[in-house]
């Protein structure tokens, strides 16, 4: 989203050489930068002088950190005087955390309740820009099962998570229907006009079936889970070995991941 440009103030009197990384894989200026972010919703209305202090930064480096934040919509300056408080970028990112935190507490049940029934893998994903990530699971105790790792992303345009990515904002869609399609296996939909028949079919239909997409042997079934709103907020995925999904057995697993996808919408607070 396009931001507003804001006056740039004259920097405070000084330099100084910022380095570049600290130890290990620390990135120091983004390590102050959060910092300083942090301290601001912590303590809004401060100035540059107060905030230096407190944050341990230099004025110059200070303002600094506080002009690329403000650039990024994250901080907004008010005022003659210059105080800076949180602005839009912050408090979205604040309501995003909050919903996926909610989110996951609401689907352990959820998850556990389809994985009882159908025996497989079950998943909630989210879309985080143009991928596809694990944010809670369920596991079967079968030998012979789909892994799901929490925190793992994939490709929005492979596998059942496309079901996010038929239900994302045109400019995501169009992102991804214009960028590099990793090819994992033959059935990859990696052409661009066969891909957007495919998401247009998963919104007619309200689910998304997929064989051999990402892996040749692995099926998933996809549909979405809807917030308060009517916003399509996270995809509840079931995924089983291709071998367990042959013939009506894969209608069975769509009617349970349906299920459990009005169970979780239900939950938050969808009517």
């Amino acid at each position: 989203m396009a931001t507003t440009p804001t006056r740039r103030q004259d920097a405070p009197e000084g330099t100084e050489q910022d380095e570049d990384a600290g130890a290990g894989y620390l990135v120091a200026a983004a390590d102050r930068a959060l910092r300083l972010l942090v301290l601001v919703g912590e303590t809004p209305g401060l100035g540059l002088s107060e905030l230096a202090r407190l944050s341990g930064n230099s004025k110059a480096r200070a303002f600094r950190l506080l002009q690329t934040l403000e650039a990024n919509g994250f901080v907004l300056r008010k005022g003659a005087e210059a105080t800076y408080w949180l602005s839009f970028q912050a408090v979205r990112l604040a309501a995003r955390a909050e919903q996926q935190i909610d989110l996951v507490r609401l689907s352990q049940p959820v998850l556990e309740h389809v994985g009882r029934l159908c025996e497989e893998t079950v998943q909630i994903r989210v879309r985080h820009e143009l991928e596809s990530l694990c944010l809670a699971k369920w596991e079967t105790s079968r030998i012979v099962r789909y892994h799901a790792t929490v925190g793992q992303t994939s490709p929005l345009y492979a596998g059942a998570s496309k079901v996010l990515l038929a239900f994302a904002p045109d400019a995501v869609q169009q992102a991804v229907l214009e960028g590099h399609r990793r090819s994992f296996t033959e059935d990859t939909p990696t052409e661009a006009g066969a891909l957007r028949r495919q998401l247009e079919l998963i919104r007619r239909n309200g689910h998304c079936f997929s064989r051999g997409e990402v892996s040749p042997e692995a099926f998933s079934v996809g549909v979405p889970v809807l917030d308060a709103g009517g916003q399509v907020a996270a995809a509840l995925l079931i995924a089983a070995p291709l071998v367990r999904a042959a013939g009506e057995r894969a209608r069975e697993l769509l009617a349970l991941a349906e299920e459990g996808g009005r169970m979780l919408s239900l939950a938050m607070g969808h009517r």
